[in-house]
């Protein structure tokens, strides 16, 4: 049995999404009103749904092996937007402090002293420098005194939301070490969904040649002739050492 490796699952998930435009486009080559082309617009819509969901399932399992090594560099784009999605917490609780309360008042003193935020969007010792000082100052018995009045209710569910954002930035830039079993299985999920939307991909070139038998510039003319590019011979998977 061939193997698709992680590389391929991408390639082959980035053409679907691209097939499934061009059979958006396709459909509104056949006339709805044509009740002698009711087939063919049967034959298109059950070639975007075997896409849609072999699509779905590899991007499922994809994400699901976000751990793995090959993965090293979604992860960094991952870790960048995550750091963003930080950044833009952080600012909240500024903004909601600056918009309900004061834009210099005792409150903005003591969680933000030091207003760099733009510190906070590049990952490194100076981000985590700041978020120990603001997790240290949103402890502090004066902040959470405020959090239980009811004339800032506002802020409590922002400060778990910055908390909570950077949670998921640290997991993501610091990895567990992924045991050579479960690589292993999450290469092959990998290559079995993607291996199902290949063959999907296959079926909706032959039904959609169908569908324009009768007019086959279309088919070149919307791209649904066209086959995903393969990048390397496969091959069984690169295994990690045991631990």
């Amino acid at each position: 049995m061939s193997f698709v490796s992680i590389q391929e699952a991408q390639d082959l998930a980035t053409f679907a999404s691209q097939s499934l435009e061009r059979l958006a486009l396709a459909e509104g080559k056949l006339d709805p009103a044509n009740d002698a082309l009711v087939e063919e617009r049967a034959w298109l819509a059950a070639a975007a749904r075997r896409v849609n969901g072999e699509l779905e399932d590899t991007q499922t399992a994809l994400l699901a092996a976000a751990e793995l090594p090959e993965l090293a560099g979604a992860r960094k784009l991952k870790g960048e937007a995550l750091a963003n999605a930080w950044a833009d917490a952080v600012e909240s609780v500024f903004d909601a402090i600056v918009a309900n309360v004061s834009g210099n008042g005792p409150l903005i003193e003591a969680l933000f002293p030091h207003q760099r935020f733009a510190s906070l969007r590049r990952p490194g010792t100076a981000a985590q420098n700041f978020w120990l000082e603001f997790e240290r100052r949103s402890e502090s018995a004066y902040v959470r005194r405020l959090c239980g009045d009811s004339a800032y209710e506002f802020l409590p569910p922002l400060l778990e939301a910055a908390k909570e954002t950077e949670r998921k930035l640290r997991e993501a830039m610091s990895p567990k070490p992924l045991a050579a079993p479960k690589a292993d299985k999450l290469r092959e999920r990998v290559s079995a969904a993607a291996e199902r939307l290949e063959l999907a991909l296959r079926q909706t070139r032959s039904l959609s040649e169908a569908a324009f038998a009768a007019t086959p510039s279309v088919i070149a003319e919307l791209g649904l002739d066209a086959k995903p590019k393969r990048r390397l011979p496969r091959s069984e998977p690169t295994k990690l050492s045991a631990s």
